[in-house]
């Protein structure tokens, strides 16, 4: 069904279509933060778990849980069917606050795993649900409105360069040291935006091995436009059938 039908006007259509966007390139930057955790720990690398941890937790509190309140907040005066929506918004607004809790007071590598994992889980849950049902259920409810009420992004911190786990010191351009993210399980509406989430998430230094069944020229042309110079791409395989893509952040 047309989003344009479902939204209370043309203002609220614009608005769900920018907030799921936006909620996708979340899920990137979510994915890849989540990966470097895990790699850093399993290297045993302790101070780079640890760095790892306090970038997981930082998005999760810059992005993630001011996303989860303003639409529980909006929500928290529905009535009706949209009542349940509104409990789903607050359990998953308290459930992210409690994962990023227990993943703060984590100090020991292992846990900070474990922690990172549970809030991954949380974090994937909340996108999941609020693309699908809470950013439409605020769309279509002409007493409710999605359009202006999600939070101003807040920048990221820069970092200094960090070698790639696995690869080599100038940033892993070796197959082997890059995360993998392969786009053919994407869905085709949000795949874009999940990359550049995910490219986002990389400190400089770090890459992604981008996995895709077509060449992915439009895709570089918009990363161009968006982060001009800020990426190196190399093909590490070049169709017909895969192509694959080194990605690293300068």
């Amino acid at each position: 069904m047309n989003n344009l039908v479902l939204a209370s006007s043309s203002a609220e259509a614009l608005a769900l279509e920018d907030a799921k966007t936006r909620l996708a390139e979340a899920g990137g930057t979510l994915g890849t933060l989540a990966k470097n955790l895990v790699s850093a720990a399993a290297g045993a690398a302790g101070e780079l778990a640890g760095e790892d941890q306090a970038k997981l937790v930082d998005f999760a509190e810059r992005e993630l849980l001011p996303l989860a309140a303003a639409l529980a907040r909006e929500l928290s005066g529905a009535t009706g069917q949209d009542t349940l929506v509104a409990q789903l918004a607050a359990g998953h607004q308290a459930r992210l606050a409690e994962a990023v809790k227990n993943l703060q007071e984590q100090d020991v590598p292992a846990k900070i795993v474990y922690a990172g994992g549970r809030l991954e889980e949380a974090a994937v849950a909340f996108l999941d649900h609020a693309t699908s049902l809470i950013v439409p259920a605020l769309a279509r409810n002409p007493s409710l409105t999605l359009a202006g009420i999600l939070p101003e992004r807040a920048v990221a911190p820069e970092s200094a360069p960090t070698p790639a786990t696995g690869g080599c010191a100038c940033g892993g351009h070796d197959e082997p040291g890059l995360s993998e993210l392969d786009t053919r399980v994407i869905p085709h509406a949000i795949r874009h935006a999940t990359i550049f989430g995910a490219l986002e998430g990389l400190d400089a230094g770090r890459g992604i091995l981008l996995v895709a069944n077509h060449n992915p020229l439009p895709l570089l042309a918009q990363l161009e436009q968006r982060s001009a110079g800020k990426f190196a791409v190399d093909y590490v395989e070049n169709g017909p059938d895969t192509w694959k893509l080194s990605m690293v952040r300068n």
